[in-house]
């Protein structure tokens, strides 16, 4: 439990996405150098990431194989949460790279079939926090917020036909599981000491605009096993 997503996807980027990059925006040999050195300058790399036609070759098919996980999420969410005058990079940077750790774009597979998600039942968590003590409480709930928050953002049919079968809660229930937890998290002295609750504050005041903005994006644009 004691680990915590690393944000900051574009410092993970690869050479072959900056390469998919200087090759979906640039128009020619001058243009894609200029853009190359663009590249290596920070306080550019934000607008370049945030370019319309960047998100387009994103979301194309066959640009696929050749994006890490960093890269596919941080612009589809960046774009997304934009398109709701969600402008707080932080913010998108930390859904990115949760949703990035989750799985990779190309191969995502059903959640109920994935070993490495430790409960489907909020009420696991319940009982582990019960049972935590000290700095356990906070990995938790920022373990349950991550977990619920990729479930909510890119399977909603998942949970809605679980809901149907089993019963079980559906996708409002889970959004509120994730509002809770990291509004927990925020209040907890390990979120001042990772820079977080600032964060966590913001994305919980924002996160059901955001989910419904994220399903969206899922129905129009991508296809991940939802």
């Amino acid at each position: 439990m004691r680990s915590l997503p690393r944000t900051g996807c574009w410092y993970r980027f690869t050479p072959a996405d900056w390469q998919f990059i200087i090759e979906s925006l640039g128009q020619g040999g001058r243009s894609k150098a200029s853009l190359a050195s663009l590249c290596e300058d920070p306080d550019s790399v934000q607008q370049i990431l945030d370019h319309p036609k960047l998100f387009e070759a994103v979301v194309m098919k066959q640009g696929a194989a050749v994006m890490s996980p960093a890269l596919f999420f941080f612009v589809v969410v960046r774009h997304t949460l934009k398109r709701i005058g969600v402008e707080d990079l932080e913010v998108a940077d930390y859904v990115a790279v949760a949703c990035s750790e989750f799985s990779l774009p190309e191969s995502m597979k059903n959640p109920q079939a994935r070993a490495d998600i430790p409960s489907l039942y909020s009420a696991d968590y319940t009982d582990a926090l019960e049972r935590a003590r000290g700095p356990e409480k906070f990995f938790i709930h920022v373990q349950c917020a991550n977990q619920f928050l990729v479930l909510t953002c890119l399977y909603p049919s998942f949970l809605h036909h679980r809901a149907e079968r089993r019963g079980a809660p559906d996708v409002k229930y889970y959004e509120q599981v994730v509002v809770n937890h990291l509004q927990a998290a925020s209040h907890h002295a390990l979120a001042d000491e990772f820079a977080l609750h600032d964060v966590f504050q913001r994305l919980s005041e924002a996160f059901p605009p955001v989910r419904r903005a994220m399903n969206y994006t899922l129905r129009e644009y991508l296809s991940l096993g939802s």
